[in-house]
Formats: C-alpha cells, sequence, structure tokens
C-alpha cells in the first residue's frame, strides 16, 4: 500500500514500528511531508509525537490488561495497542468509540482477525475502566513513580534526581512532555522582525515576539507552504540555539569556520550576522545533512557560506579562521520536547564525551591568534559539558574563557536546554 493511500493512524504506526527498530523521528516525518498534509498530517504529527512521548505511561496503563509482557508483543501490534491507548487517554476530540473502531480495522488489515479480536478487548477494556490507574508509589520510589508518570527512562529520572532533587526533576520532565512552542529568525538580510510578522500575517499565520529576535508561530499550518518561507524571510531556530551564535559574535569579512555545521541554522546566523560579507567553511561528515545547508542558503539567499563534507578532526587548516563554532554531536538530552524519539534511545554519555573532546582538541588548531572558539551542546549533562571544557582548558593553557557559561536549563528558562563556552586564544 502506498503511503498516499495509508490513513493517519497506519502510517503513525509504520513510523513508530520503525523508531523501536533505530530510525530517527524527524527524518521519517519529513519524507511525509509531500504525502500527507493539512489537518491529515497535523494528526500524524500528533499522534507519533504524542505515542512516544507518553510511552512509559501508555505501557504501564496497559499491563494489566495483557497475558504477555507488551514488550515480548509483535513490534505491530505493541505500537497499535500504544497508539490506541493515547488516543483514549489524550485526544478528547475523537470518541472512544471511534478510537476502538479505527484500531481493530488496522488490526485486522496488517495482523489479521484473531489479533484484532485481542486489540478489541484491550482497549475496550481501557476505554471501559473507570477505575483511576495505580501509579508505583511516590514515597517508596520517586524513580520508578517519575519514570512512569512523566514517561522517561528510570536510568535517566534517578540522574536527575541525583543532580537536581526530586522537584526539580518532575518539572524538567514535565517541560519535556509539553507542546513545544516553534520559533523562527527572521533572515536578517531580507527582511525585520516587524516586517516578517505582517507578511505572516498577510498570509493567515499568526505570531508573537519572543527572546532573541525570534517571532513565535501559534499554529504552523501552512508555514512551510507560505510565500514568506519560499522567499527565504526566515529560518526555524530555538530561543536557546539562537543565543550561540551571539557568543561567538563573527564580523563582516571575517573567516569563520563552523564544525558540524549540518543542517545549519547557526550556520545560516553566522552569515546574516556577518551581512553576507566574510567567509564560512561550513563541514559536516554526512553529505545528506549538508545538502539540506545548501538547500537553506541557497532560500536564504547567503552566498558566503562554503559547504565540505569532512571530518572535523582532520582539516588542514591550521590557525587560518578568526572564529570556530564547534556545535558537538550530543545525547541532546536538553531537547527531548522537540525530540521524543531520542529519550528511548540508547546513550553512551562518556562515549560522546570522548568524541567532544577529540572534536573541541581539533578545533583549537583551527583557530589564530587572538581568535575565538565556542563550544556549544544541547545536552544538560555535566560529562558533556563543562568537564570537557574544563580538561580542554588544563591541556590548551593558550586558551582562556571570557564569559560565563551559558547553560540553560528548559524547565527554568522555558527555552530549549543548551550549553556554550566562548574561549579565546592568545599565544
Amino acid at each position: 500500500m502506498s503511503a498516499a493511500s495509508k490513513t493517519p493512524r497506519h502510517i503513525a504506526l509504520d513510523i513508530l514500528c520503525r523508531v523501536e527498530r533505530g530510525a530517527y523521528l524527524d527524518r521519517l516525518l519529513d519524507a511525509q511531508r509531500e504525502h500527507i498534509r493539512g489537518p491529515d498530517g497535523d494528526l500524524l504529527q500528533h499522534l507519533v509525537r504524542g505515542t512516544l512521548t507518553y510511552r512509559a505511561r501508555l505501557d504501564h496503563i496497559l499491563t494489566p490488561y495483557l497475558k504477555k509482557p507488551l514488550s515480548r508483543q509483535h513490534a505491530k501490534l505493541r505500537n497499535l495497542l500504544r497508539l490506541g491507548v493515547y488516543q483514549l487517554q489524550y485526544l478528547d476530540r475523537v470518541p472512544p468509540y471511534a478510537v476502538v473502531s479505527e484500531s481493530v480495522i488496522l488490526a485486522r488489515h496488517i495482523l489479521g482477525e484473531p489479533i484484532a479480536k485481542l486489540v478489541n478487548a484491550v482497549l475496550r477494556g481501557v476505554a471501559e475502566d473507570r477505575r483511576p490507574v495505580v501509579f508505583p508509589d511516590f514515597d517508596s520510589d520517586p524513580v520508578e513513580y517519575l519514570a512512569i508518570t512523566t514517561s522517561h527512562p528510570q536510568w535517566l529520572v534517578a540522574r536527575w534526581i541525583k543532580r537536581y532533587g526530586v522537584d526539580e526533576t518532575r518539572a524538567l520532565c514535565e517541560f519535556d512532555n509539553a507542546q513545544p512552542t516553534l520559533t523562527i529568525r527572521p533572515n536578517a538580510l531580507r527582511t525585520t522582525s516587524d516586517a516578517l510578522r505582517e507578511q505572516l500575517a498577510l498570509e493567515g499565520i499568526d505570531t508573537e515576539f519572543a527572546a532573541s529576535n525570534l517571532l513565535a508561530v501559534s499554529q504552523v499550518g501552512h508555514l512551510f507552504q507560505s510565500r514568506a518561507y519560499c522567499e527565504g524571510l526566515f529560518s526555524v531556530q530555538g530561543a536557546g540555539a539562537a543565543m550561540v551564535v551571539p557568543l561567538l559574535d563573527p564580523q563582516p569579512g571575517e573567516a569563520v569556520l563552523d564544525l558540524c555545521s549540518a543542517p545549519g541554522g547557526k550556520t545560516t546566523a553566522m552569515a546574516e550576522r556577518m551581512k553576507n560579507r566574510g567567509f564560512i567553511l561550513a563541514t559536516d561528515l554526512y553529505p545528506r545533512r549538508l545538502e539540506m545547508l545548501k538547500k537553506n542558503t541557497h532560500r536564504l539567499g547567503v552566498t558566503c557560506i562554503y559547504p565540505l563534507v569532512a571530518d572535523a578532526r582532520y582539516l588542514a587548516v591550521n590557525r587560518l579562521f578568526d572564529r570556530v563554532l564547534v556545535d558537538v554531536p550530543c545525547s541532546s538530552l536538553g531537547i527531548l520536547n522537540h525530540h521524543p524519539d531520542l529519550r528511548w534511545r540508547k546513550c553512551d554519555i562518556h562515549g560522546l564525551a570522548h568524541l567532544q573532546r577529540t572534536l573541541l582538541d581539533s578545533a583549537a588548531d583551527y583557530v589564530c591568534p587572538g581568535g575565538v572558539l565556542v563550544y556549544s551542546t544541547c545536552t544538560l549533562e555535566p560529562e558533556e559539558n563543562e568537564r570537557v571544557v574544563e580538561g580542554f582548558l588544563s591541556d590548551h593553557p593558550g586558551f582562556q574563557i571570557t564569559h560565563p557559561y551559558l547553560q540553560l536549563l528548559p524547565h527554568q528558562t522555558g527555552n530549549d536546554g543548551v550549553f556554550a563556552a566562548r574561549l579565546k586564544y592568545s599565544v
């Protein structure tokens, strides 16, 4: 069956199963943009993101209705049940009978009549049970309680409780589950915040002024089919991420290196800040990701960015750049509200920290005397943030911290979790 002929629920099920096998949610949803738009596209986003966000809680609700543990069920059945319970628990506009009926029809189509009967029994049981859900006792096991009620992996909840305490961890997890606000950055080469807001209003898209000269979009709708988007008047960027480039502060005419640059939100922000004058070498290891950057630079009218497929650790450009940004691969634990699938992926924090330190060591060789190096992540974990920088400084006495660390905790600031350190190289 082609994607165009599938219902949003069927596509959602396919995506959930592929995410379980290791695929990235954003890439899967992007691949569907041409096939499913409008209300059906919105429903697909809601179903997939919601089911992934509340997966642990949904599994807990389902457990009493199954003889065999959910983990031992067929992947399609497991995710079909999660999808159904998510709709029963969180989509008030869909009547329970309709949720059960649609789920049974889908089960019958892809898994056969016996499984359809099981789906019917389980979802009807959940829908008709008026008893409150029983969760683990908070006082005796706060880790398990928060892991299930806020739907986060136990290892992460335990880690955050040890660092932040129970109340802060609860607030952080609840923020991760909140619907994120989409913010956009006006293209300073072509427009202003006021002018962009007026243009979008003419196209039926409401916005509000937000931090860091951004606009918050209340309803995405046809934003990415709008004239303003096609004419390159804005880029998508979070308020936290938007604070990193001002910390680097690239100037018109300078030579700038952006390591690990794709998909290019910070790269294009640099070009706009530099008034499209100067030279930005934007490297990334993956050609497909750099293609995204190339498309954005063309749409935005940026001509000073030069993409290069390369390993950031092995560039023959020693001491050539006035400013270097190394926005390293990380665990992304500061942006779980945007990427609900990431909380369920295996995460090797110590392995990432080793890679990050290697990239930072390499970046140090590319900064000219008197130049600036900014190290940034979108994670909250000290091993990937301040400990990487502290270890680097102890081995590179020519670099000094020039500003306090930029550290944003999502539940305290309302922004994405971001860390950045600004270092200056003095011979």
